[in-house]
Parts: structure tokens; sequence; C-alpha cells
């Protein structure tokens, strides 16, 4: 299970430098940083990933570093930023309740289709 104790030795496996409190691994001229200081988890917008709400990018739950270790791996792949969208919301249903995912992977048209 990654927990805020594991993390560090799992972005090290992963190849992140580390710099004091920050890990950060490039990908092209796409950034993705973890800050142990502040607890948060920068992802790649200026390279066009895509962020709806900030609930995935900080230390509060163990699952925010399963969506890191998702993107991760999806950049690895070969994957664009801009093609990579976190926590889109749905309309479902009749109502007013949604869903919400924690990870779009759009195909090279940018669609979710």
């Amino acid at each position: 299970m990654l927990t805020q104790d594991n993390l560090a030795d799992l972005l090290n496996a992963l190849g992140f430098e580390k710099k004091g409190a920050i890990h950060r691994k490039l990908f092209g001229s796409a950034v993705l940083e973890v800050n142990f200081a502040k607890k948060e988890i920068h992802y790649p917008e200026a390279a066009g990933l895509i962020i709806n709400e900030r609930q995935t990018c900080n230390f509060d739950a163990n699952k925010n570093f399963v969506v890191l270790e998702c993107v991760h791996r999806l950049l690895e792949k070969g994957y664009k930023p801009e093609h990579i969208e976190l926590e889109p919301k749905w309309k479902l249903g009749r109502g007013a309740s949604g869903g919400r995912a924690d990870i779009l992977v759009k195909d090279n048209e940018a669609s979710n289709e």
C-alpha cells in the first residue's frame, strides 16, 4: 500500500530526482513534482494536463499517491499531458447527482469517446 511513509522510496525507484524536499521528474518539457514540505503533488498543467479539482493534488489520502503513480506511468508510456485529465465530472441520471473519476485518458484526437 502506498503511504506518505513509503512515497519517497517509490519516487526514487521511479527515477525522480530529489532536491531538498522536492522530488521531480521530467517528461520532455512536462514536469511531475512532489513537494514533501508543502505536501503537494504538482502535475504538468503548463504542458496541457487538465485538473478539474485539486482533491488528488495533496497528501490527504493514500489514493492520491496511486493517482500520481498512474499519471507517471501514462507519461512514461508516452501519453501526452494534454490527453490526461484529473477529476473530470459527469452528470448521471435525472437528478443533480453526478460522478467523478480520478483520471480520464483521451485519445490522440483529445476525445474521451
